[in-house]
């Protein structure tokens, strides 16, 4: 018990007796008024967080975070990449620079390539759509990790934390500020310092899918993919569909003039007079436009000294001289050029007093003052700018097979443009591309025969060690389908054979076909399906093991002897949680099963799956994108890749190094491992991840 003693005015001494109840009430009472203070604190603070959000809301602020993207030093990393589908081009640095699928690429004035920027120089991502210089550096819009800049020596990324720009296809400077068009952020702003979304009208509607960008005199132009052209001048908005004579609601050009307003879209040019555009009555806007010309497939337009030019997706080009006022409606004139057959995705560009065309397989540029009206015959106009020596660059980067075979050469298959054969360097040794031999799923190398498989949309291709197809298996032949996604060796050389009797063989396999599996030699195959007792007929993987088949279907996993399905694993009696089995592959002899959205796992010695997802999340695996070297486990997913070590049981995930995050093939040797990927190659070597960060 403790006391306090006090003295009155009057000098009366007084004991004040405190004990221990009267000090846990005092504490108790301290503890309260402290705890009510910090409340009344952090509501204080809550209060000013929520006008300061408030008032940049009212602003259209976005909040931004940027960071410098520095170069990837550490040793053993190479990028192969396709960068001839180009999608903008600026000036920048005395240099032209080009966003392409396959990174940025640097030009001489006179076209030489000067330098291949990827993810090691520190992008983002390899898939760019859009550039414009503003602020003394080069903005690169990308398809999925938003706004980068860069100022000839680093690259910055621009994430905005309260949206997803999913794309950003076009950009615009003007009058010190940067028009950023976004597929899902809406319309925004920059000014070097803030980043602020345009909206339309009181109630601040957006502006999405955002596809054009334009700018003439005071008048700002957006075409959309889908809701046609919004025009601004002045804060005020107008806005034209296909209700008001255009044909068609995605917009890919505008030209205006002082008497008439073109706008092209993909399916043909319209025009209105700028007299009906600027009248204030929005109900006599209705019909202003007409159509000038149906064009399907038209992507672009551009003005020239004479008038306009179009271009469809195929390179196609048209003139129209916008001066000719003896008709009402003006006249196209096609522009006859020496057009390669194999040109898509082509579009316009007006750079520097010259035209240039952006196409599938690189640019094209043209002097503007070569471009007349009366034009018939140019069959020079529009020149090669920028090519590279042949066998530098890939003809695909969307790679969905990959296979070292006995020689070295790395075989890239793709989903579109057959097979690329590549040397260790990464020069490209050769193209193979047929009808037949055109959607790649996977590859596979019978070493002895020295023997190539293709399991294609057409069947399963074969080629020998001169890169000649050599036969090919179909329905024919007894697949149960053309549409084969992996194929697996069954017979292996017998002890008394000949190289030359071994290549001349047929050869026993499994096919995974879309229909269900296919087992024996051309023109003696059985199918098994659902009536045999498989889970599904669509099959993604097969893998063979002494006597066992493993198949990997859309309804999970089957288990085959002596060609008798002996065992099924679905989410009904396994652990396996999704039944979309992708991918099979052996390491240190174990086998590991990729799914579609339920990760790895791994049938163990006692019969029974064992989930991953613990370690590595509920991974999407990719079909036919694993693969095992010695003790490491390979496994290629939509965010990158897994590598599982055997060793020490641990999983490293592997996305920074690749030109894309998606990974749809893996192979590799003793010393390196390549990742085939939507972006291009990766090819690094196995000390790579050895080494110190």
């Amino acid at each position: 018990m403790n006391s306090v003693l006090f003295t009155t005015k009057a000098g009366f001494r007084h004991t004040f007796v405190l004990n221990p109840k009267s000090l846990v009430g005092l504490a108790i009472s301290i503890l309260l008024l402290f705890l009510v203070g910090a409340w009344r604190i952090k509501n204080y603070a809550r209060r000013e967080l929520e006008q300061e959000r408030a008032l940049q809301q009212k602003q259209n602020i976005i909040p931004f975070e940027r960071k410098a993207r520095h170069a990837l030093t550490r040793k053993g990393l190479e990028i192969w990449q396709s960068f001839n589908n180009t999608r903008a081009i600026a000036r920048f640095n005395d240099s032209y620079f080009a966003a392409t699928a396959g990174g940025l690429i640097e030009l001489s004035q006179s076209g030489n390539l000067l330098r291949h920027y990827s993810v090691i120089d520190g992008l983002p991502e390899s898939d760019l759509l859009s550039l414009a210089v503003f602020d003394s550096k080069l903005f690169i819009g990308t398809r999925t990790q938003g706004l980068v800049s860069f100022d000839g020596q680093i690259f910055e990324s621009y994430q905005w934390r309260d949206r997803d720009p999913q794309a950003i296809d076009c950009l615009l400077e003007d009058a010190g500020r940067l028009f950023v068009g976004t597929m899902a952020g809406g319309l925004i702003g920059f000014d070097g310092r803030q980043f602020r979304e345009i909206t339309i009208g009181t109630d601040h509607k957006r502006l999405l899918k955002i596809n054009y960008l334009s700018k003439a005199g005071s008048q700002l132009f957006v075409g959309t993919f889908d809701d046609g052209l919004w025009i601004e001048e002045g804060e005020r908005w107008s806005h034209f569909t296909m209700a008001d004579g255009l044909l068609s609601n995605r917009v890919v050009g505008v030209v205006a003039n002082r008497e008439n307003l073109f706008v092209a879209s993909d399916y043909g040019l319209s025009v209105a007079p700028t007299t009906c555009l600027a009248l204030e009555n929005s109900q006599v806007l209705r019909g202003c436009f007409r159509a000038v010309s149906v064009m399907p497939t038209l992507s672009g337009m551009v003005e020239t000294p004479s008038g306009i030019l179009l271009m469809l997706d195929d390179g196609e080009s048209f003139t129209l001289a916008t001066n000719d006022n003896s008709s009402r409606t003006p006249r196209l004139n096609t522009l006859a050029w020496a057009r390669p057959t194999d040109l898509t995705n082509c579009r316009s560009v007006a750079l520097d007093r010259d035209l240039w065309m952006l196409t599938s397989e690189g640019i094209r540029r043209a002097g503007a003052s070569a471009f007349d009206a009366s034009l018939r015959q140019t069959h020079s106009l529009f020149s090669p700018f920028g090519q590279t020596a042949a066998g530098s660059s890939l003809n695909s980067n969307l790679i969905s097979a990959l296979l070292l075979d006995g020689e070295g050469r790395l075989w890239a298959g793709s989903f579109r443009n057959g097979i690329s054969v590549i040397a260790t360097d990464g020069h490209v040794l050769a193209h193979l591309e047929t009808e037949a031999a055109r959607e790649i799923n996977s590859l596979i190398e019978d070493r002895d025969s020295k023997t190539v498989l293709a399991a294609t949309s057409q069947g399963l291709l074969r080629f020998d060690e001169h890169l000649r197809q050599t036969g090919s298996w179909s329905t024919r032949d007894g697949l149960l389908s053309n549409s084969v996604m992996q194929a697996a060796l069954l017979s292996e050389r017998a002890a008394n054979e000949t190289a030359e009797e071994n290549h001349a063989r047929n050869f026993l396999l499994a096919c995974a076909t879309s229909k269900g599996l296919s087992i024996g030699v051309a023109g003696h195959l059985r199918g098994l399906t659902t009536v045999q007792g498989l889970p599904s007929n669509s099959l993604y993987a097969v893998f063979a093991q002494g006597r066992r088949i493993y198949a990997g279907t859309l309804g999970g996993l089957a288990v085959i002897e002596d060609g008798r399905i002996v065992r099924v694993f679905t989410d009904t009696n396994s652990s396996l949680t999704h039944n979309w089995v992708t991918a099979l592959s052996v390491a240190g002899g174990r086998l590991f099963v990729g799914t579609y959205g339920g990760g790895v796992f791994e049938l163990t010695a006692a019969g029974e799956l064992r989930s991953f997802a613990a370690e590595t999340g509920r991974a999407v695996v990719n079909p036919n994108a694993m693969w095992s070297y010695n003790e490491r486990l390979y496994v290629g997913t939509l965010d990158g890749a897994l590598i599982f070590d055997l060793h020490t049981q641990k999983w490293t995930r592997v996305s920074e190094e690749l030109p894309a995050r998606t990974v749809l093939s893996i192979t590799g040797d003793e010393g390196h491992v390549y990742f085939g990927t939507t972006g291009g190659v990766a090819r690094i070597e196995k000390s790579y991840w050895n080494q110190a960060e």
